[in-house]
């Protein structure tokens, strides 16, 4: 699934062991472990850096905090494992017809919504209606809808409450999902995420009042590990266990999530108020001497990026000038930016894709070193004449883009104040605009289809899903690129040879994985040239955790299997 991290976003990595998964004749579903001198109940205190969303419907919010929220209270058809193997969740086996078009699914027996009802096939049908309906595709939502356009009958958006033709139920447990051509990525970057919905609620309500309607706030069942039991509107989410969780009863009872500075973060984890929490680079040296605490560090995959509104009606046509973008690359010293503001737990990001994605194109590694000659060499080039020390617009105008930040992290203040200061050196009068809520930024990018919201330049990151596909980010129409990157200019050749290469690594050719390896090798290469946003860095994360929280797996895609976790008396 593409995820937006400070939105919700694109791009990831695939091993060879989950490709191979996803190609199989089979799979069964991962089972809970029998362990010894695990405890039951309790309650584990998570945090949030800044405000979740407001919708509690799946997939209508884009906020990466709510969708973490949901996450936990809505299971996908499949998921993944530390390594990134396709392993089964409320699907237990899937298969392959001959041809590859088609792909037969067969739910769990042991699939159940928390009130004991069970996941039906038609809980599927209303999940994949949803993604595919006109209501959700409208002009301020739909970001996920590229969930299930493969499927014959959802390329466009349909008729509210009817059902894409590709679907097919077989019997009571099991269904299929055909394509009009085979799909060497539709299974693990699109059709795993797909999310049942209980149509024993939602299917009695027109997809066009769900926003409206009180589920949109608060939904009492779930088909994951934990239930929200109580929400406090930008402050915290409480949830409970689900007795009917198909992989067993989570052993914690409660699990809260309160939105936190990482500010004040250390405190809290030191004091006991928080059980687990990510902490900021510069604080692990003193918070290591903390006692009744345990850390790791995990890579990744992720990046922090700085994006410029494309079609700004101020500046928007020397914003989507390559060669500005370029120079903005190497004027910002990002070997410093790591040093200062991760202490070295980061690696360079060049493209679309981090270092630590099998896929990642290696040939990017040396790009963009920092180079205020070339910055300035550029910009010459480009056009933007320097007057008083500052550099004008081609055209002659002064030119004094704006930065806009988020608020509750000092950290993001101060990264923005080193560009600024990168900028600077390169006669570019950056102004950093005061900092702003989370979600006031991403109602600025989701609403600025005519380039007149304030927001110019922003710094925000791409939290990336478990495949490479670009599909629901990079290409033209995506909307996740409309409302944030707006690389979307057909006229442009580079845009266009863009969506051929994303077409192409997920043909029937590409199955071979060294083929697939090569078109995207091919089409990193193509996004770097082009730089539509300042690509910053890939930060690793520090979890600072409760000596007495145990089980929790760690791993590039995030905390994985939280029904596992158990406390310590």
């Amino acid at each position: 699934m593409k995820k937006r991290s400070i939105m919700m976003s694109a791009a990831a990595v695939l091993s060879f062991g989950s490709l191979l998964a996803s190609l199989g004749t089979a799979a069964s579903a991962h089972t809970t472990p029998k362990l010894s001198g695990i405890t039951n109940g309790g309650t584990i205190v998570q945090t949030f850096s800044t405000q979740f969303g407001a919708n509690m419907i799946p997939m209508l919010d884009s906020s990466v905090y709510t969708q973490q929220i949901l996450g936990y209270q809505f299971d996908t058809l499949l998921s993944i494992d530390q390594n990134d193997h396709l392993i089964g969740d409320l699907v237990n086996k899937w298969w392959y017809s001959k041809d590859r078009k088609t792909i037969f699914f067969q739910l769990s027996p042991k699939a159940k919504w928390s009130n004991g009802k069970p996941v039906t096939i038609a809980d599927v049908k209303l999940g994949i209606d949803w993604l595919a309906s006109k209501s959700y595709n409208n002009a301020d939502q739909g970001s996920y809808g590229y969930l299930v356009q493969n499927i014959v009958g959802a390329s466009n958006p349909i008729t509210d409450g009817t059902t894409p033709s590709g679907f097919k139920q077989i019997s009571n447990s099991e269904f299929s999902l055909t394509m009009a051509q085979p799909d060497a990525a539709v299974l693990g970057s699109m059709w795993q995420g797909i999310q049942p919905l209980p149509s024993f609620l939602l299917g009695k309500i027109p997809m066009s009042k769900w926003k409206s309607s009180q589920y949109d706030k608060f939904i009492p069942v779930g088909s994951g590990a934990y239930i929200m039991t109580q929400i406090i509107p930008g402050q915290s989410v409480t949830m409970k266990a689900n007795p009917y969780y198909v992989m067993g009863v989570p052993h914690i009872s409660t699990n809260v999530f309160k939105v936190v500075s990482p500010d004040v973060v250390d405190g809290d984890l030191a004091s006991g108020q928080v059980t687990i929490a990510g902490i900021q680079h510069k604080d692990y040296a003193a918070m290591k001497k903390v006692p009744g605490l345990n850390f790791t560090i995990t890579p990744n995959n992720a990046f922090d990026y700085l994006g410029w509104r494309l079609n700004n009606a101020v500046y928007g046509k020397e914003f989507s000038n390559v060669k500005f973008r370029q120079a903005v690359e190497y004027a910002i010293n990002r070997p410093a930016l790591i040093n200062a503001l991760e202490k070295g737990f980061a690696t360079i990001e060049n493209g679309p894709l981090p270092p630590v994605n099998f896929w990642y194109n290696k040939a990017l590694n040396n790009a963009y070193a920092f180079s205020p000659a070339k910055a300035n060499q550029l910009l010459d080039q480009a056009g933007f004449k320097i007057k008083n020390g500052w550099r004008t617009t081609p055209g002659g105008r002064p030119f004094t883009p704006t930065l806009t930040i988020t608020s509750g992290d000092s950290q993001i203040a101060t990264e923005a104040t080193f560009i600024k200061s990168f900028l600077n050196a390169v006669h570019i009068n950056l102004v950093v605009n005061p900092p702003i809520n989370f979600n006031t930024v991403l109602n600025q990018l989701n609403g600025d289809a005519n380039g007149k919201q304030p927001i110019q330049g922003f710094l925000l990151a791409w939290n990336l899903s478990n495949d490479p596909d670009p599909r629901g980010l990079w290409r033209a129409t995506d909307n996740l690129n409309i409302t944030s990157i707006d690389w979307t200019n057909t006229k442009d050749p580079a845009v266009v040879l863009n969506d051929k290469l994303i077409h192409e690594q997920h043909t029937a050719a590409a199955f071979d994985i060294s083929y697939r390896k090569n078109i995207l090798d091919q089409w990193q290469t193509l996004v770097s040239k082009n730089m539509p946003e300042n690509f910053l860095y890939d930060g690793e994360s520090i979890m600072a955790y409760s000596n007495k929280l145990h089980g929790v797996v760690f791993s590039p895609y995030g905390l994985l299997f939280p029904y596992r976790w158990y406390l310590s008396n």
